[in-house]
Parts: structure tokens; C-alpha cells; sequence
């Protein structure tokens, strides 16, 4: 009976977090207070420009506002970041999408972190966060 439970339990402990993980593996988040669904795509082209797609979808009459930021960090001796953009937007409305474009200076590995703050009167602030690592070069 023990085993039985101790192995039931350990199964919904294991499915809940491999669901998590698979629910934000794509880049997108879902199931909040102000916002039904948040994407980003983060690519460099071989010309260095980097390349930052944000969007968010949020409910008609709920959502307000967002505040999106967008920091780009490109990888010294290993394990050091060193900051290449740090940029702050504030959106109005209840869904937008855009691509932001930034010219990179050298090749290397950049990790891009977009975290969103989506504002509404469906409860706390939805705060979501994404991050993603390429290589240019």
C-alpha cells in the first residue's frame, strides 16, 4: 500500500514538472490573471543583426498594459555576460506584435531575455519570462 502510494505521488510529481517545462519549451507561456498568451523569437542573421519577436495576447476588456524588456548579452571567458542592448518598452492595449531589430558589433554566443510585466483587472500582474541563447559568427 506504501509502495503503491509512494509511487502514485512521485508520478504526479514527475508529470507536473515535465508539463511546466513543456508548457514554456516553445517560448510560449499561457494560463494567467491579464494575458491568454506570450511568445518571443530571438534569431541573428549572418550579417549580425539581431532579430527579437514579442508578442501578447491579452483578454478583451481585462488586459491594460505591458511593459516589455528586451536585454541582449553576449558571452565573455565562458561564463561572463557583458550587456550589448537593455531596452524598456511600454505597450497600451490588450495585444501586440513587433519585431525589434539590433545591429550586433561582434560574433560571438548572445543570450536574449525577454521578461513581460502584463497589467490588467484580472488580478496580480502577469510576469512572464523568456530567454533564449544563439550563436553568430
Amino acid at each position: 500500500m506504501k509502495k503503491s502510494l509512494l509511487c502514485a505521488v512521485s508520478f504526479i510529481l514527475v508529470f507536473a514538472c515535465v508539463f511546466q517545462t513543456a508548457v514554456f519549451a516553445d517560448g510560449v507561456s499561457l494560463l494567467n490573471n491579464n494575458v491568454s498568451e506570450a511568445y518571443i523569437d530571438f534569431d541573428i542573421s549572418s550579417d549580425g543583426q539581431a532579430f527579437v519577436s514579442v508578442r501578447y495576447n491579452g483578454y478583451p476588456n481585462v488586459t491594460t498594459d505591458a511593459r516589455i524588456t528586451i536585454k541582449i548579452e553576449k558571452r565573455n571567458l565562458l561564463i561572463f555576460w557583458k550587456d550589448v542592448v537593455d531596452e524598456i518598452y511600454y505597450i497600451g492595449g490588450n495585444s501586440y506584435s513587433h519585431t525589434y531589430a539590433y545591429q550586433l558589433e561582434k560574433t560571438g554566443t548572445y543570450r536574449c531575455t525577454v521578461e513581460y510585466t502584463i497589467s490588467g483587472i484580472g488580478g496580480a500582474d502577469d510576469v512572464l519570462t523568456f530567454e533564449d541563447t544563439k550563436t553568430y559568427g
